[in-house]
């Protein structure tokens, strides 16, 4: 382990369960890079230093010890408590030759254990009888061994069919099949690593923007300033507003139905919502009422207009930013203060630094609360 100005890195690599990297490895690690993004695969990157005569280039590169699908565990403890910043399988190994020794790079790079759901397609295997959410239960249910933990909410509306009149049958993936039974329910699916090392909340649901927030990201503030560059924007492109074809079952028509996007776990953070100017139907969009409600409480998620990027030094901030959470904001300004959402975070890890670059999102301008935790 390498100790950063008060947080322990911890790597472990191997197959199936991971055992702790040798000396080594570690310390030829230079830099490590984390990405952990909400609705979208997370993944890593290593980078280590090394020459040709080090036990990385006579012994481990040659016995597979960096080879594609093995598993890595990357985490950042600090004060004591543990933070999962990577779990997931090598997808690809790069080295870098160098005439001076101790100058060769090798860098792998790898994503969450979602990778591991892509590998084989499964085409053709039939659920009777199930319900989605039983479906999507079965599935995960082989990634356990992963220390894969799932979460399932039931959609609000589902079609049962009864083994008589057909049943569904798997497509593609693993990961591909969930994926798209989450675009349905207008749900999203992504598997996260932690909050214990060793284990992964696969996440199948509505987007969840409530719970307690983050200490403020502060900008011009002098000495309280935690924010090394914040930039914001206010995009319309961004603000979709799908819409459906509704079945009349009595007239025997349709007609068009926006799809609002109110999820209840959903709520808006700004005290002016912008309204999309821009409206698409939704693919292959008609629907029952069970199915336009689904939609409409469950949220389409996406279309925040108002977004922002930035980055930050960990020190200066006092704790790593976490994505799938709330943040203030403050010193912006009055349009652009208040309380965000954060969509995803990168970290940059070397020795004596720790970096992360994040974005961030809500639906409008000017804050609902006058202030925000710091």
């Amino acid at each position: 382990m390498a100790t950063l100005k008060g947080v322990t890195l911890t790597l472990k690599i191997g197959p199936g369960v991971p055992a702790p990297a040798r000396r080594s490895v570690i310390e030829a690690l230079e830099s490590a890079q984390t990405t952990c993004a909400i609705g979208a695969k997370s993944g890593f990157q290593l980078t280590f230093v090394f020459s040709k005569t080090s036990e990385i280039a006579t012994d481990l590169l040659p016995g597979g010890y960096f080879d594609p699908l093995t598993r890595v565990i990357l985490v950042a403890t600090v004060n004591g408590l543990p933070q999962v910043l990577a779990d997931g399988p090598i997808m690809r190994q790069d080295l870098v030759a160098a005439a001076e020794p101790g100058t060769a790079k090798l860098t792998v790079t790898g994503e969450d254990l979602s990778a591991y759901m892509d590998l084989i397609e499964l085409t053709g295997i039939p659920y009777p009888a199930m319900p989605v959410v039983a479906q999507i239960a079965l599935i995960l249910a082989k990634y356990a061994v992963f220390g894969v933990v799932p979460l399932v909410i039931p959609p609000i509306s589902s079609d049962l069919k009864i083994p008589t009149s057909g049943w569904d049958t798997h497509q593609g993936t693993d990961l591909a099949y969930v994926e798209q039974q989450a675009k349905s329910a207008g749900y999203v699916f992504s598997v996260r690593p932690g909050p214990s090392p060793g284990a992964s909340l696969a996440y199948f649901g509505p987007p969840i923007r409530v719970g307690a927030p983050q200490p403020a990201l502060a900008v011009d503030f002098d000495r309280a300033s935690n924010v090394d560059g914040l930039t914001l924007s206010f995009d319309a492109n961004n603000a979709i507003m799908p819409y459906t074809f509704l079945r009349i079952p009595v007239v025997g028509t349709e007609i068009p139905v926006p799809v609002p996007d109110i999820g209840i776990l959903k709520p808006p953070l700004a005290a002016r919502p912008f309204v999309p100017a821009k409206i698409r139907q939704i693919p292959n969009g008609r629907f029952g009422l069970g199915d336009v409600l689904k939609h409409v409480i469950a949220g389409r998620g996406g279309t925040d207009p108002v977004n922002g990027s930035g980055s930050i030094n960990v020190a200066a901030y006092g704790r790593a930013l976490e994505a799938g959470g709330l943040v203030g904001v403050r010193g912006a300004g009055r349009a652009y203060d208040g309380m965000w959402f954060v969509k995803s975070v990168s970290n940059t890890l070397s020795r004596g630094n720790w970096k992360q670059s994040f974005q961030i999102s809500r639906d409008g301008l000017v804050s609902q609360t006058s202030t925000v935790p710091t």
